[in-house]
Protein backbone atom coordinates (compact mmCIF):
# COMPACT_ATOMS: atom_id res chain seq x y z
CA UNK A 1 0.00 0.00 0.00
CA UNK A 2 1.39 3.15 -1.01
CA UNK A 3 1.25 6.23 0.97
CA UNK A 4 -2.14 8.37 -0.15
CA UNK A 5 -1.01 10.65 -3.40
CA UNK A 6 -3.36 13.87 -3.86
CA UNK A 7 -3.70 14.58 -7.33
CA UNK A 8 -3.94 17.98 -9.11
CA UNK A 9 -7.25 19.15 -8.25
CA UNK A 10 -6.33 19.89 -4.98
CA UNK A 11 -4.52 22.83 -6.30
CA UNK A 12 -7.77 24.57 -7.68
CA UNK A 13 -9.24 24.37 -4.31
CA UNK A 14 -6.00 25.45 -2.14
CA UNK A 15 -4.48 28.67 -3.99
CA UNK A 16 -1.54 27.85 -2.09
CA UNK A 17 1.89 28.26 -4.59
CA UNK A 18 3.39 31.33 -2.63
CA UNK A 19 3.07 28.99 0.70
CA UNK A 20 4.44 26.02 -1.04
CA UNK A 21 7.57 27.84 -2.78
CA UNK A 22 8.28 28.84 0.67
CA UNK A 23 7.88 25.05 1.99
CA UNK A 24 10.30 24.71 -0.87
CA UNK A 25 13.12 27.05 0.06
CA UNK A 26 12.51 25.82 3.35
CA UNK A 27 13.20 22.13 2.30
CA UNK A 28 16.33 22.92 0.13
CA UNK A 29 18.23 24.46 3.33
CA UNK A 30 17.57 20.88 5.09
CA UNK A 31 18.83 19.35 2.44
CA UNK A 32 22.06 21.58 2.41
CA UNK A 33 22.28 21.09 5.83
CA UNK A 34 22.66 17.56 5.85
CA UNK A 35 25.82 15.39 6.53
CA UNK A 36 28.02 14.97 3.52
CA UNK A 37 27.08 11.32 2.91
CA UNK A 38 23.62 12.32 2.75
CA UNK A 39 23.45 15.54 1.02
CA UNK A 40 22.94 14.20 -2.25
CA UNK A 41 20.21 11.93 -1.71
CA UNK A 42 18.70 14.90 0.73
CA UNK A 43 18.69 17.31 -2.99
CA UNK A 44 17.10 14.81 -5.03
CA UNK A 45 14.11 13.46 -2.57
CA UNK A 46 13.14 17.16 -1.15
CA UNK A 47 13.52 19.06 -4.61
CA UNK A 48 11.24 16.29 -6.29
CA UNK A 49 7.95 18.28 -7.22
CA UNK A 50 5.05 17.57 -4.56
CA UNK A 51 1.79 19.44 -3.53
CA UNK A 52 2.91 19.74 0.50
CA UNK A 53 -0.32 19.13 1.53
CA UNK A 54 0.37 19.05 4.87
CA UNK A 55 2.97 21.37 4.93
CA UNK A 56 -0.07 24.01 3.54
CA UNK A 57 -2.19 22.51 6.54
CA UNK A 58 0.53 23.25 9.17
CA UNK A 59 0.64 26.53 7.78
CA UNK A 60 -2.90 27.57 7.13
CA UNK A 61 -4.01 26.62 10.71
CA UNK A 62 -1.37 28.96 12.21
CA UNK A 63 -2.54 31.61 9.73
CA UNK A 64 -5.58 31.28 10.89
CA UNK A 65 -4.49 32.44 14.78
CA UNK A 66 -2.35 35.22 12.97
CA UNK A 67 0.57 33.35 13.86
CA UNK A 68 4.26 34.77 13.42
CA UNK A 69 4.63 33.88 9.59
CA UNK A 70 8.46 32.62 10.31
CA UNK A 71 6.73 30.42 12.85
CA UNK A 72 4.32 29.27 10.83
CA UNK A 73 6.93 28.21 8.14
CA UNK A 74 9.05 26.54 10.55
CA UNK A 75 5.82 24.28 11.54
CA UNK A 76 4.75 23.37 7.90
CA UNK A 77 8.81 22.57 7.21
CA UNK A 78 8.61 19.84 10.16
CA UNK A 79 5.48 18.07 9.19
CA UNK A 80 6.57 17.78 5.34
CA UNK A 81 10.01 16.82 6.41
CA UNK A 82 8.40 13.85 8.86
CA UNK A 83 6.06 12.90 5.60
CA UNK A 84 9.01 12.88 2.93
CA UNK A 85 10.98 10.24 5.55
CA UNK A 86 7.48 8.30 6.10
CA UNK A 87 7.73 8.51 1.73
CA UNK A 88 11.47 7.39 1.79
CA UNK A 89 10.80 4.89 4.36
CA UNK A 90 7.71 3.51 2.63
CA UNK A 91 9.47 3.29 -1.01
CA UNK A 92 12.20 0.91 0.33
CA UNK A 93 9.44 -1.16 2.31
CA UNK A 94 7.43 -1.39 -0.93
CA UNK A 95 10.18 -1.70 -3.50
CA UNK A 96 9.40 1.01 -5.32
CA UNK A 97 10.98 2.24 -8.06
CA UNK A 98 9.58 5.62 -9.00
CA UNK A 99 7.90 8.47 -7.03
CA UNK A 100 7.21 11.70 -8.27
CA UNK A 101 7.90 11.02 -11.83
CA UNK A 102 12.22 10.03 -10.91
CA UNK A 103 13.91 7.36 -8.76
CA UNK A 104 13.60 6.84 -5.63
CA UNK A 105 16.10 7.18 -2.94
CA UNK A 106 17.02 3.35 -1.92
CA UNK A 107 16.94 2.68 -5.98
CA UNK A 108 19.36 5.02 -6.78
CA UNK A 109 21.28 5.29 -3.91
CA UNK A 110 20.91 2.10 -2.28
CA UNK A 111 18.69 0.44 0.97
CA UNK A 112 21.35 1.92 3.68
CA UNK A 113 21.15 5.30 2.46
CA UNK A 114 17.79 5.12 1.86
CA UNK A 115 17.28 4.04 5.65
CA UNK A 116 20.20 7.09 7.09
CA UNK A 117 18.34 9.77 5.25
CA UNK A 118 14.69 8.79 6.77
CA UNK A 119 16.33 8.73 10.27
CA UNK A 120 18.29 12.25 9.31
CA UNK A 121 15.04 13.63 8.36
CA UNK A 122 13.24 12.31 11.13
CA UNK A 123 15.44 13.35 13.68
CA UNK A 124 15.80 16.95 12.52
CA UNK A 125 11.98 17.31 12.36
CA UNK A 126 12.21 16.44 16.35
CA UNK A 127 15.05 19.05 16.65
CA UNK A 128 12.36 21.84 14.82
CA UNK A 129 9.58 20.47 17.02
CA UNK A 130 11.30 21.13 20.21
CA UNK A 131 12.21 24.40 19.08
CA UNK A 132 9.14 25.76 18.28
CA UNK A 133 6.99 23.76 21.44
CA UNK A 134 8.26 20.90 23.40
CA UNK A 135 5.05 19.37 23.90
CA UNK A 136 5.12 18.91 19.61
CA UNK A 137 7.94 16.34 19.89
CA UNK A 138 5.31 13.66 21.88
CA UNK A 139 2.84 14.57 19.10
CA UNK A 140 5.03 14.25 16.34
CA UNK A 141 6.67 10.96 18.22
CA UNK A 142 3.22 9.17 18.87
CA UNK A 143 2.48 10.43 14.63
CA UNK A 144 5.64 8.15 13.55
CA UNK A 145 4.91 4.98 16.35
CA UNK A 146 1.45 5.06 14.51
CA UNK A 147 2.84 4.88 11.27
CA UNK A 148 5.43 2.48 11.81
CA UNK A 149 2.71 0.31 13.26
CA UNK A 150 0.55 0.52 10.11
CA UNK A 151 3.68 0.33 7.69
CA UNK A 152 4.84 -3.04 9.67
CA UNK A 153 0.85 -4.39 9.49
CA UNK A 154 1.63 -4.54 5.96
CA UNK A 155 4.34 -7.28 6.02
CA UNK A 156 3.43 -9.50 9.31
CA UNK A 157 -0.35 -10.45 8.41
CA UNK A 158 -0.83 -13.64 6.83
CA UNK A 159 -3.38 -13.80 4.11
CA UNK A 160 -4.57 -11.00 2.02
CA UNK A 161 -5.82 -8.23 4.17
CA UNK A 162 -10.17 -8.38 4.69
CA UNK A 163 -11.81 -4.65 5.17
CA UNK A 164 -11.57 -4.96 8.59
CA UNK A 165 -7.75 -5.30 8.64
CA UNK A 166 -7.46 -2.95 5.75
CA UNK A 167 -9.21 -0.34 7.52
CA UNK A 168 -6.60 -0.82 10.32
CA UNK A 169 -3.43 -0.70 8.45
CA UNK A 170 -5.11 2.28 5.83
CA UNK A 171 -5.84 4.38 9.28
CA UNK A 172 -2.36 3.86 10.82
CA UNK A 173 -0.53 5.16 7.75
CA UNK A 174 -2.28 7.54 6.03
CA UNK A 175 -4.31 9.22 9.46
CA UNK A 176 -0.83 10.57 11.89
CA UNK A 177 0.48 12.75 9.33
CA UNK A 178 -2.45 14.27 7.99
CA UNK A 179 -3.47 14.76 11.44
CA UNK A 180 -0.89 16.10 12.77
CA UNK A 181 -0.37 19.50 11.05
CA UNK A 182 -3.79 20.59 12.44
CA UNK A 183 -3.54 19.41 16.25
CA UNK A 184 -0.17 20.38 16.33
CA UNK A 185 -0.93 24.05 15.12
CA UNK A 186 -3.52 23.76 17.96
CA UNK A 187 -1.24 23.10 20.32
CA UNK A 188 1.12 25.73 19.43
CA UNK A 189 -2.55 28.46 19.69
CA UNK A 190 -3.69 26.42 22.57
CA UNK A 191 -6.52 25.95 21.02
CA UNK A 192 -8.78 23.42 23.19
CA UNK A 193 -9.79 20.36 20.58
CA UNK A 194 -11.47 17.44 21.02
CA UNK A 195 -9.02 14.39 20.82
CA UNK A 196 -12.07 12.12 19.87
CA UNK A 197 -13.77 14.38 17.00
CA UNK A 198 -9.95 15.04 15.38
CA UNK A 199 -9.53 11.15 15.34
CA UNK A 200 -12.86 10.53 14.04
CA UNK A 201 -12.27 13.25 11.24
CA UNK A 202 -9.15 12.74 10.08
CA UNK A 203 -9.50 8.40 10.07
CA UNK A 204 -12.18 9.10 7.92
CA UNK A 205 -10.54 11.18 6.01
CA UNK A 206 -7.56 9.15 5.90
CA UNK A 207 -9.93 6.22 4.51
CA UNK A 208 -11.14 8.18 1.96
CA UNK A 209 -7.78 9.37 0.73
CA UNK A 210 -6.18 5.87 0.96
CA UNK A 211 -9.61 4.41 -1.14
CA UNK A 212 -9.03 7.04 -3.79
CA UNK A 213 -5.87 6.05 -3.90
CA UNK A 214 -6.09 2.18 -4.61
CA UNK A 215 -8.83 2.87 -7.21
CA UNK A 216 -6.02 5.04 -8.74
CA UNK A 217 -4.00 2.10 -8.60
CA UNK A 218 -6.31 0.57 -11.37
CA UNK A 219 -5.53 3.32 -13.76
CA UNK A 220 -2.21 4.31 -13.37
CA UNK A 221 -2.52 7.22 -11.88
CA UNK A 222 -1.46 6.76 -7.68
CA UNK A 223 2.47 7.00 -8.60
CA UNK A 224 2.67 3.08 -8.71
CA UNK A 225 5.23 1.77 -10.98
CA UNK A 226 2.22 -0.13 -13.61
CA UNK A 227 -1.33 -0.30 -13.27
CA UNK A 228 -2.61 -3.00 -10.96
CA UNK A 229 0.40 -3.48 -8.96
CA UNK A 230 -1.40 -3.69 -5.91
CA UNK A 231 -3.04 -6.97 -7.29
CA UNK A 232 0.39 -8.17 -8.82
CA UNK A 233 2.35 -7.50 -5.68
CA UNK A 234 -0.35 -8.41 -2.59
CA UNK A 235 -0.25 -5.06 -1.39
CA UNK A 236 -3.55 -3.91 0.65
CA UNK A 237 -5.97 -2.17 -1.21
CA UNK A 238 -9.39 -1.17 -0.60
CA UNK A 239 -10.60 -3.00 -3.87
CA UNK A 240 -9.09 -5.88 -3.55
CA UNK A 241 -9.61 -6.11 0.62
CA UNK A 242 -13.78 -5.51 -1.06
CA UNK A 243 -13.21 -7.67 -3.14
CA UNK A 244 -11.92 -10.53 -0.50
CA UNK A 245 -14.88 -10.06 1.26
CA UNK A 246 -17.13 -11.27 -1.36
CA UNK A 247 -15.40 -14.26 -2.23
CA UNK A 248 -16.39 -18.45 -1.11
CA UNK A 249 -14.31 -19.32 2.13
CA UNK A 250 -12.13 -21.76 -0.56
CA UNK A 251 -12.09 -18.81 -2.98
CA UNK A 252 -10.45 -16.66 0.20
CA UNK A 253 -8.06 -19.32 0.86
CA UNK A 254 -7.17 -19.26 -2.80
CA UNK A 255 -6.46 -15.87 -2.82
CA UNK A 256 -4.34 -15.86 0.60
CA UNK A 257 -2.26 -18.62 -0.86
CA UNK A 258 -1.75 -16.82 -3.79
CA UNK A 259 -0.89 -13.45 -2.45
CA UNK A 260 1.35 -14.90 0.49
CA UNK A 261 3.66 -16.46 -1.93
CA UNK A 262 4.18 -13.59 -3.92
CA UNK A 263 4.85 -11.47 -1.24
CA UNK A 264 7.15 -14.19 0.60
CA UNK A 265 9.07 -14.09 -3.00
CA UNK A 266 8.24 -17.70 -3.34
CA UNK A 267 6.39 -17.11 -6.43
CA UNK A 268 6.39 -14.33 -9.06
CA UNK A 269 3.14 -13.40 -10.28
CA UNK A 270 2.76 -14.23 -14.26
CA UNK A 271 0.98 -12.60 -16.05
CA UNK A 272 -1.89 -15.13 -16.88
CA UNK A 273 -2.25 -15.97 -12.81
CA UNK A 274 -2.76 -12.58 -12.22
CA UNK A 275 -5.12 -11.57 -15.22
CA UNK A 276 -7.20 -14.75 -13.82
CA UNK A 277 -7.62 -13.01 -10.64
CA UNK A 278 -7.96 -9.10 -12.62
CA UNK A 279 -11.08 -11.07 -14.39
CA UNK A 280 -12.80 -11.84 -11.18
CA UNK A 281 -12.01 -8.66 -9.90
CA UNK A 282 -14.03 -6.81 -12.52
CA UNK A 283 -17.02 -9.36 -12.76
CA UNK A 284 -17.66 -9.00 -9.21
CA UNK A 285 -19.30 -6.01 -7.06
CA UNK A 286 -15.75 -4.84 -5.62
CA UNK A 287 -15.51 -1.44 -7.41
CA UNK A 288 -19.18 -0.70 -6.26
CA UNK A 289 -18.77 -1.49 -2.96
CA UNK A 290 -15.29 0.48 -2.54
CA UNK A 291 -17.38 3.25 -4.05
CA UNK A 292 -19.85 3.13 -1.38
CA UNK A 293 -17.42 2.65 0.99
CA UNK A 294 -15.38 5.71 -0.08
CA UNK A 295 -19.07 7.55 0.50
CA UNK A 296 -19.77 6.73 4.01
CA UNK A 297 -16.65 7.56 5.28
CA UNK A 298 -16.75 11.28 3.54
CA UNK A 299 -20.18 11.93 5.69
CA UNK A 300 -18.44 10.84 8.39
CA UNK A 301 -15.50 12.66 8.20
CA UNK A 302 -18.06 15.63 7.01
CA UNK A 303 -19.84 15.18 10.35
CA UNK A 304 -16.96 15.20 12.64
CA UNK A 305 -15.49 18.19 10.58
CA UNK A 306 -18.15 20.89 11.98
CA UNK A 307 -17.39 19.77 15.68
CA UNK A 308 -14.22 21.20 15.28
CA UNK A 309 -13.31 24.67 16.70
CA UNK A 310 -13.81 27.50 14.06
CA UNK A 311 -10.34 28.37 13.38
CA UNK A 312 -9.48 24.55 12.85
CA UNK A 313 -12.72 24.28 10.75
CA UNK A 314 -11.72 27.04 8.36
CA UNK A 315 -8.06 25.56 7.95
CA UNK A 316 -9.13 22.14 6.67
CA UNK A 317 -12.25 23.21 5.20
CA UNK A 318 -10.49 23.17 1.68
CA UNK A 319 -9.21 19.90 2.49
CA UNK A 320 -12.58 18.36 2.41
CA UNK A 321 -14.08 20.67 -0.64
CA UNK A 322 -11.29 18.65 -2.62
CA UNK A 323 -12.31 15.35 -1.49
CA UNK A 324 -15.99 16.43 -2.03
CA UNK A 325 -14.75 16.66 -5.36
CA UNK A 326 -13.14 13.21 -5.94
CA UNK A 327 -15.94 11.41 -4.40
CA UNK A 328 -18.51 13.10 -7.03
CA UNK A 329 -16.42 12.03 -9.46
CA UNK A 330 -15.57 8.68 -8.59
CA UNK A 331 -19.69 8.82 -8.02
CA UNK A 332 -20.16 9.50 -11.07
CA UNK A 333 -18.04 7.14 -12.52
CA UNK A 334 -20.27 4.26 -11.26
CA UNK A 335 -16.91 3.48 -8.38
CA UNK A 336 -14.91 2.76 -11.05
CA UNK A 337 -11.47 4.77 -12.05
CA UNK A 338 -10.69 4.05 -15.92
CA UNK A 339 -9.16 1.09 -15.26
CA UNK A 340 -6.85 -1.32 -17.02
CA UNK A 341 -8.18 -3.74 -19.64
Amino acid sequence: MKAAVLTEGYNAVISGDAVSALIADRLDKVATRAPTALREAARAHLSAQSKKIRGRLAFAVLNEGTYDETLALDWATAVEVLHNASLVHDDLCDRDTHRRHQQTIHKRFGDAVAICLGDYLIATAYETCALLKPSLIGKASESIRTLASGQAGEFTNAGYPDWEIYQAIAIQKTAPLLALPITGGADILDIPISSTDAAHYFNNSALCFQILNDLGNFSGTDGANNPCSDLANGRPNAVLACFKDLLSRESQARFDLWTDRIRSGELIADTVETRQWWHKVRQSYAFADTSQRLHFHFNEASKSLFKLPPPIRAAIVPLQQWLAKEVTRVQQQGGRCKILT
